[in-house]
């Protein structure tokens, strides 16, 4: 027969289930441990559109093997973060969580990497560049936008030499 310290224990693995290593790391990290993190995104830093690039980058990185996306995240930013696992031939799958800590999208290794710094802050594309509806621009603003968000730099391209003929202004820049 069972010790009264037994019986307690699977009482409380029958109520509650089995206890779980680390269950506040885990619930921030999509279910995953901090250790195994390469990158991490908060909700908010998710639907930023420079966050592409960054995801880009961290799975670009040997050890990334899986995207994790919160399943918070609105569809038509899921759907981006599902093509970009696909062409990197990497794995996704999506968390659904009520975790207010919880990140938006977490690319992981299956094994420990213990990077430092896996929350980024994102450099946000300047409104000049956003708001403008023009497709052509420039070589400097072309340049500058293609060096710190080359995913977006993809909505743009440089003039030509027919445009610079022509007088044409950057819409950016007004040169």
């Amino acid at each position: 027969m069972m010790d009264k310290s037994e019986l307690e224990k699977t009482i409380e693995y029958a109520i509650g289930g089995t206890p779980q290593i680390k269950p506040d790391e885990k619930r921030k990290w999509l279910g995953e441990f901090r250790e195994r993190v390469i990158l991490g995104l908060t909700m908010e830093q998710s639907s930023m559109i420079e966050a592409q690039d960054y995801v880009e980058d961290a799975l670009k990185d040997n050890m990334a093997e899986i995207i994790i996306v919160n399943q918070k995240i609105p569809m038509e930013v899921m759907s981006k973060y599902m093509k970009l696992a696909k062409d990197t031939s990497k794995e996704f799958k999506t968390i659904s969580t009520n975790s207010e800590e919880a990140m938006g999208i977490v690319v992981v290794s299956r094994q420990a990497v213990e990077r430092e710094d896996v929350e980024v802050k994102i450099k946000e594309v300047p409104a000049r560049f956003k708001e403008t509806n023009s497709k052509e621009i420039c070589g400097d603003c072309y340049k500058e936008v293609s060096v710190k968000w080359p995913s977006f730099s993809k909505r743009f391209k440089k003039f030509g030499l027919l445009d610079r003929i022509m007088g044409a202004k950057c819409p950016i820049c007004k040169k």
